[in-house]
């Protein structure tokens, strides 16, 4: 059986599908980083790359990912 999900008119659903996208980037690229699987987090990262030069209007997902290594400030 398949699950609904409703989408409030008040959004536009391609931010959220975008959205979708860019967590499932990070989600991705931790996952590697957390099995060391090296072969996989470059590809994903080479897949952000890509991402990244096919979007140029919005913030690039490189940046976040790089700002994952850095220490939260206190």
């Amino acid at each position: 059986m398949s699950a609904l999900t409703l989408v409030p008119s008040a959004s536009d659903p391609f931010d959220s599908a975008e959205a979708g996208v860019r967590a499932g980037y990070v989600a991705s690229y931790l996952a590697d980083n957390r099995a060391g699987d090296l072969i996989a987090r470059d590809w994903t990262l080479y897949e952000i790359e890509m991402y990244d030069a096919a979007n140029p209007g919005q913030p690039p997902l490189m940046d976040e990912i790089r700002s994952l290594n850095y220490p939260a400030a206190a």
